[in-house]
């Protein structure tokens, strides 16, 4: 005969009711404390969450790069296409002449202006260096087809740090003769400098704790008569680039028949800060090459038959078939 006990959970061996109390009782504490901790941080991971995915409320803001000074953040050329620069700057050049931008103004040829400083660490140096690379290449002719005029927006700098940077500079142009008399390095007093730099809208900060000049990388393109004609505001000049500037600055006076044309068929594109292709003036151009063409080909053919004697053998086409001669039918009728 079997009997059947009631099952009853038997714990551990030595287990006893209280020591079993007693395990339950100590585990609590530190079960509740790591359940609070998990929510504390599963909160906070949901917080910083939803507030970094919230957008932008109108009329909030982004700033950025706030290390730079509020101040340099206005240093910019405002290009004043079309206006004149005064004639009456009054400047010293490097062998300590004194001399106005008039003086550079003949009504002949066109003036190129750039604002330096002799002891900039970094932007006049890379600036002026990719210039003179240009410049040497340059077909056209300091002092003979354009001048250069290259003023110091430093009112301190004197006369023989002047000298000793145009010297630099003219070593890197061998090949343009007329550099040393066509291309001026000057100085002049705060007022005259702010005179021209206002007239060609270029902007620079002086910072008194560095003792440096905040300022943008410009070379302007005057016309003969004084009129800025064009801006370049890169670090880069290319060749053809630099030539194309310097033959609309001489305003038809500047280049050959060539490097007119060249210039009809480009645009500036003040976007790209380059000369680009017309379209549709290279069209136009194409249409007038291919009527003339056709033109020159069929000219001798239509003169030619104009010319043609009536009993030229070229013209029996021009006769009905089966037909004869009017002089056949008067010899058989003879016969």
């Amino acid at each position: 005969m079997t009997v059947k006990l009631p099952q009853q959970r038997i714990g551990n061996l030595g287990d006893t009711p209280g020591r079993r109390a007693r395990q339950v009782s100590c585990a609590r504490p530190g079960f509740i404390a790591a359940w609070a901790a998990m929510i504390v941080l599963l909160g906070v991971v949901m917080f910083v969450g939803t507030a970094s995915a919230q957008p932008l409320q109108s009329g909030e803001g982004v700033s950025l790069n706030n290390s730079i000074p509020r101040e340099v953040r206005s240093v910019t050329v405002t290009q004043k296409l079309g206006e004149n620069i005064p004639a009456d700057v009054v400047m010293t050049d490097s062998s300590g002449k004194s001399l106005s931008t008039g003086d550079l103004l003949d009504g002949e040829i066109p003036l190129l202006i750039t604002l330096n400083y002799s002891d900039c660490p970094m932007l006049c140096n890379v600036q002026l260096n990719a210039l003179v690379q240009s410049l040497d290449e340059l077909e056209l002719k300091i002092g003979k087809d354009f001048r250069l005029l290259s003023l110091s927006i430093d009112p301190t700098e004197p006369t023989e740090k002047v000298a000793q940077t145009k010297d630099r500079y003219l070593q890197e142009v061998p090949r343009q003769s007329g550099a040393a008399e066509g291309w001026r390095f000057c100085t002049a007093q705060q007022e005259q400098i702010t005179k021209l730099a206002d007239a060609l809208g270029f902007s620079y900060v002086y910072d008194e704790q560095s003792g440096e000049y905040y300022h943008p990388a410009m070379l302007a393109y005057v016309s003969p008569d004084g009129v800025i004609v064009r801006y370049s505001l890169d670090v880069g000049f290319p060749v053809d680039q630099l030539k194309l500037s310097i033959v609309e600055a001489g305003q038809g006076k500047v280049g050959s028949a060539v490097d007119q044309f060249v210039l009809w068929c480009y645009s500036y594109d003040p976007n790209k800060n380059s000369y680009v292709p017309q379209a549709w003036k290279l069209m136009r151009l194409g249409g007038f090459v291919t009527v003339g063409a056709l033109v020159t080909a069929l000219l001798p053919f239509w003169v030619g038959r104009r010319r043609r004697p009536a009993g030229d053998p070229a013209n029996a086409s021009s006769v009905p078939h089966g037909s004869q001669p009017d002089s056949d039918s008067d010899s058989d009728a003879a016969n």
